[in-house]
This record gives C-alpha cells, structure tokens and sequence, in this order.
C-alpha cells in the first residue's frame, strides 16, 4: 500500500501548496473548534493546515483514491476526528448523501469547494452540479470557498442562498480566482 500511495500521483491541479493556501488565511485563523467540509481534497495538505490551525473535525471527499489514500496517511497521527473518502462529485447531491450517510453532518461550519469546478462541470449537466452546490450551501453555516475561473457561472446560486463575497483573491497564472463567502442569512 506505501508504494501504491508513495508512486509519483499524476499532477491534477497548478500551483504548489503554499500557493493554493493563500488567501485562506481569514478562513484559517477563524477555524479553531470548527467542522470542514472539504469537497475535492486531493491530499488533504489544505484539510491538514485546518487541522493544524485548530479545526475540530474534517471530512473530505476526493475522486482519486491514491489521494485518499495520501490523505489518510497524513492524518493517522493528527489528533482530530477526520475522514476522508473516495467520491464521484459528478453526480446528484441525494446520490452524494445518500452513498455517504454514514459520514456527512447535516450541518459543517466551512465548506471547501476549491480547484473543483472546472473539473465536475466537464462530467456533469450544469443543472446537475448547481443543485451539488446548493445542497453544499445548505450545510454551510458560516463559510463557503470556491476557487476557480468560472465562479461567475454559479456565483449567484451562493448569493441567493443568504452569502456575501468576504474576501478573494484574484487568479495567478497557476491558480483560479478565490472567493470566500460568509453567510449573512
């Protein structure tokens, strides 16, 4: 299994790891006792600099398994409640649920939805994935993140269910724009 997980993993996603944690910074320093919600993981590094900056809980999602697998190694020594799973996001959210009701809380404080977009909107009818979106919004208590170039194809279903932009940061030449709505209804 080691060499299964430790085998060079194909490059799914730009910019390295200090690059993709910037921007975050509000979400990290105000995660402290909280629940995330991490849809498309990939390794779980952003899920670890939760865990390292407080958070209480951590439940990802990723497509690939050899990221799960990555994911779950790096959390055996992480004193935190975590799980990370194997998972098409492709699909409609009450398949999603119903797959993992065994899992998923009816309620996370900070839902990550970050590099994932552009990949499931190739996979899934635009009906299909606004309707993942909203149901991921209707657990989010008090943040949702999105990352990625095409936030204006979605970005009023997050409005509409009672968010405001708090911060963003703008696309790099490796990475999507950053968006962090915080609910206000």
């Amino acid at each position: 299994m080691i060499k299964r997980i430790f085998k060079p993993l194909d490059k799914v996603y730009t910019g390295n790891i200090f690059e993709r944690l910037e921007g975050l910074e509000s979400l990290l320093s105000e995660c402290k006792g909280a629940s995330i919600l991490d849809i498309g993981c990939a390794e779980g590094l952003i899920s670890y600099e939760f865990a390292r900056h407080g958070a209480a809980l951590i439940h990802g999602f990723e497509i690939d398994p050899r990221r799960v697998d990555f994911a779950k190694l790096l959390f055996q020594e992480v004193p935190i409640k975590s799980e990370f799973r194997a998972a098409n996001m492709a699909i409609s959210f009450k398949k999603f649920e119903r797959q993992f009701s065994d899992l998923l809380m009816d309620k996370y404080d900070t839902v990550l939805y970050l590099g994932v977009y552009h990949h499931i909107i190739n996979q899934a009818s635009k009906e299909t994935v606004d309707e993942f979106i909203s149901a991921l919004l209707d657990k989010t208590i008090k943040f949702f993140a999105v990352r990625t170039n095409r936030i204006n194809e979605f970005e009023s279903i997050i409005l509409a269910k009672g968010f405001q932009v708090d911060s963003e940061r703008e696309a790099t030449n490796t990475l999507g724009k950053l968006k962090i709505f915080k609910r206000v209804a």
